[in-house]
């Protein structure tokens, strides 16, 4: 059996900031999945087709895609927003003899910039941690130039279905965060006043050791389990145990299989 009670709220923003500060010294060691989905979003129509002058890169991390942006044409004022400032002291490492225009700890729903002063917004993998997508989006639109454009990858919902069904099996908590639908996805940003959405998604599917190994990778891009219905004390050995038989079950001749559904996304004001 587990023990401790379960959590009843959702994630608070501390939370979120703790965990990626405390994954930013080996982020790089953890993100070759960053990096791919990074890599994708990068070839996005609205990026190759469009030239812009400010950007501003939210959740810009260890700032892979921060770098990637700037070797865009006709950038040259590109600011980097994230939560967690030890993840801001890695993308000033990581960008080397470029430096962004500024280095912004904050919110990404309360945004610190005057209405209407971005051209474009981009975001790898960030939006999943923000609890209120509404107000993120809304906060986009309101920095975002009249003409500007939002682009921005995440997850969405079948992301790790085999560790969720895994726990499933054994235990009725919440072990695996979960994602929001691309439906809602759209829903939020047409509520926000963004206009000629393109929403298009790919399943990547990696494989582990074994689904501690996976486990391990998920804490090491400071993908904690954040949700409502968390359980707050330890999770008993034998429930462990099961989850991880249970598991098993799904490896093949390459490994344990983690299913992760990134989704792609871009938008007009």
């Amino acid at each position: 059996m587990s023990i401790g009670k379960l959590q009843d709220k959702t994630y608070s923003k501390e939370m979120v900031r703790q965990s990626f500060d405390g994954a930013a010294q080996g982020y790089n060691d953890f993100t070759s999945l960053q990096r791919l989905i990074g890599d994708r979003l990068m070839t996005h129509g609205v990026l190759k087709q469009y030239s812009f002058s400010s950007v501003l890169d939210i959740g810009s991390g260890t700032g892979y895609l921060t770098n990637k942006l700037s070797h865009l044409s006709g950038v040259d004022q590109l600011y980097a927003l994230d939560i967690a400032v030890g993840m801001l002291y890695q993308t000033r490492h990581h960008l080397g003899r470029y430096q962004a225009k500024g280095l912004i700890c904050a919110d990404a729903e309360c945004l610190p910039f005057n209405e209407g002063v971005f051209d474009m917004m981009t975001s790898n993998l960030a939006f999943q941690w923000c609890e209120n997508l509404e107000a993120v989006f809304r906060q986009a639109y309101r920095v975002l130039h009249s003409s500007g454009a939002l682009v921005f990858s995440t997850f969405g919902p079948t992301t790790l279905f085999e560790l969720k069904e895994s726990w499933g099996a054994v235990d009725e908590a919440v072990h695996v965060n979960s994602f929001v639908d691309v439906d809602v996805i759209r829903q939020n940003l047409q509520l926000a006043g963004f206009k000629n959405i393109t929403i298009v998604s790919d399943d990547i599917v990696r494989y582990y050791e074994s689904p501690k190994a996976l486990m391990r990778s998920l804490k090491g891009m400071g993908a904690h389990n954040m949700n409502r219905g968390r359980r707050l004390g330890l999770t008993g050995v034998q429930t462990f145990k099961a989850m991880l038989n249970t598991y098993e079950c799904l490896r093949t001749e390459q490994g344990i299989p983690a299913t992760f559904q990134a989704v792609y996304v871009s938008a007009n004001k």
